[in-house]
């Protein structure tokens, strides 16, 4: 009989598959997905500094501090490599992601929007690697599997530059798989580092951006003018990678133990991995 860890990994394992196939068909189907005709309109259009679009670049900069917080904190951290190596090129991807957001903000285009939402696409891709590393088996966290994904990324924002018009579907697979199989999986395979709840705490950080962006100009409107609503999904999504280098920085000091080729290690007491 198969163990239930096991099993439990396989059907992680076939449910990526399985919502792979059904979100790329559904994509298909849909239809290109261009980007709208004011997508470089905001509601906040103010300039800082003397440079135009500074407010909306300058709440990029929360999201580019974590991610440099979330590097260090990981190569300081007592996980193991098949953790470590993930999540490393994860925060350096979300470091990337921010800095191409405030380029994009002040030089407003296709091309940098397209670059912008390439690096994002390369974040999520690696989120998906450092959670199937703990959570379904280490080989998720290898540099050959980081490098795929990274070139998976290269290769959807390549599609999405060679259609006639943009066409973001692909970009948008990438970014919509993590977010769809990380709830299923966080609620029924075992974490020994990274918790249940910060899984969901993320998802939920996720959700507010994404509703705080398609409501940008309400919010600047609901705030007196002080934040618009994409300058809150910005700092929403330093939010979200300011937790994660928050865990990776309280993991306890005590040695970790490798991940094993069959799937991630039990380890029955560390304070990281039971808390909460």
């Amino acid at each position: 009989m198969i163990p239930t860890d096991a099993l439990n990994r396989r059907c992680a394992l076939f449910t990526l598959l399985a919502m792979t196939l059904a979100i790329a068909m559904g994509l298909l189907a849909w239809g290109p997905i261009l980007p709208q005709s004011d997508a470089h309109q905001f509601a906040d259009m103010r300039s800082l500094f003397g440079l135009a679009n500074g407010v909306n670049a300058a709440f990029c900069l929360p999201m580019l501090a974590a991610g440099v917080w979330g590097w260090r904190a990981v190569r300081r951290s007592p996980w193991p490599d098949s953790l470590q190596t993930p999540w490393r090129w994860c925060f350096a991807c979300i470091t990337a992601t921010a800095g191409s957001a405030v380029a994009y903000h002040l030089a407003p285009g296709d091309r940098t929007y397209l670059v912008a939402q390439a690096a994002v696409a390369g974040s999520f891709s690696l989120l998906l690697c450092s959670f199937l590393a703990e959570r379904v088996h280490a080989g998720f966290g290898s540099h050959r599997a980081c490098a795929t994904a990274l070139g998976v990324a290269a290769l959807a924002a390549t599609l999405s530059s060679l259609a006639a018009s943009t066409d973001l579907r692909p970009l948008l697979l990438l970014q919509l798989l993590p977010v769809l199989l990380i709830p299923a999986g966080a609620l029924s395979l075992p974490g020994h580092h990274t918790r249940q709840a910060d899984w969901l705490l993320v998802l939920g950080l996720y959700a507010l951006a994404r509703v705080s962006d398609l409501s940008d100009d309400s919010v600047l409107l609901a705030t007196g003018g002080a934040i618009s609503g994409h300058a809150l999904m910005h700092l929403c999504m330093a939010g979200v990678a300011a937790w994660l280098a928050y865990r990776a920085g309280s993991a306890s000091t005590e040695a970790l133990p490798e991940a094993t080729d069959s799937g991630p290690v039990v380890q029955a007491n560390t304070s990281l991995s039971t808390s909460g």
